[in-house]
This record gives structure tokens, sequence and C-alpha cells, in this order.
């Protein structure tokens, strides 16, 4: 018995629901903060071109006025050696809550971030937004599903 209770927690734990709710985000911004002087202008140009192509991918619209807003944040330390960035990939969107009112508000409904360190800023910049955007688009899928 004891057997089956732990089998069906470890199932239920993998193919357990993300946090973030995507459902319904069919139109967003794309915008990218770059606190690092030391990236090259064509990374943060490709970042917005990774970006784009991901939200295209799965059907998003990237133009408008309506909308919420896929943001990325760049944040670095330099050590004597090493960079140390922090790589924020989030979206805000207004929502309506479902309290006494229906207030519409502002709400974060993606957030994810990764920390690296680095001596080779560019490249390693883009492979944390690779990863950080496929984490947005396996979520994304999810919520379709």
């Amino acid at each position: 018995m004891r057997l089956i209770f732990i089998t069906l927690l470890f199932n239920f734990s993998l193919f357990g629901a993300g946090f973030w709710t995507l459902t319904g985000s069919d139109k967003l911004h794309v915008y990218v903060q770059n606190n690092i002087s030391e990236i090259n202008p064509k990374t943060v140009t490709s970042i917005k071109e990774k970006m784009q192509s991901t939200l295209s991918k799965l059907s998003v619209k990237t133009d408008g006025v309506d909308g919420g807003t896929m943001m990325v944040k760049l944040n670095s330390i330099k050590g004597s050696d090493y960079f140390y960035v922090t790589i924020k990939l989030a979206v805000g969107e207004e929502v309506m809550t479902h309290r006494k009112g229906d207030i519409e508000t502002f709400a974060l409904t993606f957030d994810s971030d990764d920390f690296i360190e680095t001596d080779e800023l560019d490249a390693d910049v883009l492979e944390s937004i690779d990863f950080l955007l496929s984490e947005y688009a396996e979520q994304f899928e999810d919520d379709r599903e």
C-alpha cells in the first residue's frame, strides 16, 4: 500500500501544472532593459529577435496597441575575471481579479530568472535567453492543453 501511495505521489508531481497562467495571452510587446554597459548592442538586438521569434512560433502577436509586455532585464556585477549576471524574463499583463468588485490590476503572469558566472558575456547571455524562452514556451504549451 505504501508503494502505491509513493508511486501516485511521484506521478502527480511529474505531471503537475505550472505556477504561471498564460492562457489567453495572444498579444505581447517585447522590451529589453539592459543594465550592462559591456554588452554588445547587437546582442540586445538579437535578444529582441529571439523573443519575437519565440512568440511568433506560439502564435502570439507582437504588434498593436493593447496587450501585455514580455520583458528581459539584464544586470551584472563585474568581478576580477568574470561577470556575474542575472537575467530575468517576465510577462506582465492587465488582469481582472475575482475579488469583490472585479478590480483590474497589473500582474506578472510569468516570471523566471537565471544567474550565470561568465567570461564570455554576449554568448552566455544569449544561451541563458534561449533557456528562459524555452521555459516560457513550455509553460505556454502546457497551458494550451
